[in-house]
């Protein structure tokens, strides 16, 4: 009759033993996932992105859109400052998020500090995004309107010829790239 109680506790010990370690393996799943739904939420990505693509085509094709030395001397500098501010703040979202996977690992933090951990990662987020914006609309402010115009008109026959290549298949030929300099 002993053998069978000690059975019976050794068992239970064992699957509480196992229910800790799957919830403790749930949490920290639950918290990496709700992580990559945080950064996955808006296309900041993207806009950055699209900035940095920006400053490159209008350099780029400087010529065609008619831009003056001054201009590509601005944009260029633009450039360098988006560059090195996008730079910085990608350090803080990383720092951030570094320190909240640390206050999510740790069962005791209070919600108010990871609520907090979490404004401040999305607060650098934002002004990521905010800068982006930000720094693509100064450069096409910077344009004259009939810059602009070659701009668009540019920018439109690269994405047709794009889509055409995409959409062309075999006989789509081309440059294979969507881009000629």
């Amino acid at each position: 009759m002993m053998r069978r109680e000690w059975l019976v506790v050794w068992c239970g010990a064992a699957i509480l033993i196992a229910a800790t370690v799957l919830v403790c393996l749930a949490d920290e799943s639950q918290g990496r996932m709700m992580r990559d739904q945080m950064h996955d939420g808006h296309d900041q990505g993207n806009q950055e992105e699209q900035t940095a693509n920006n400053f490159k085509h209008l350099l780029k094709h400087a010529k065609e859109i008619g831009l003056t030395p001054e201009q590509i001397g601005r944009l260029k500098a633009m450039q360098l400052d988006f560059s090195r501010t996008q730079s910085r703040m990608e350090a803080d979202i990383k720092i951030a998020t570094l320190e909240l996977d640390a206050l999510l690992e740790e069962e005791q933090t209070e919600l108010s500090t990871i609520q907090a951990k979490i404004n401040e990662l999305k607060q650098a987020e934002g002004a990521l995004l905010l800068a982006a914006i930000t720094s693509k609309r100064e450069a096409t402010a910077m344009l004259t309107p009939d810059q602009r115009e070659k701009d668009r008109v540019h920018r439109e026959k690269m994405k047709s010829k794009g889509k055409g290549e995409q959409h062309g298949g075999e006989g789509g030929g081309g440059d294979g790239g969507g881009h000629q300099g």
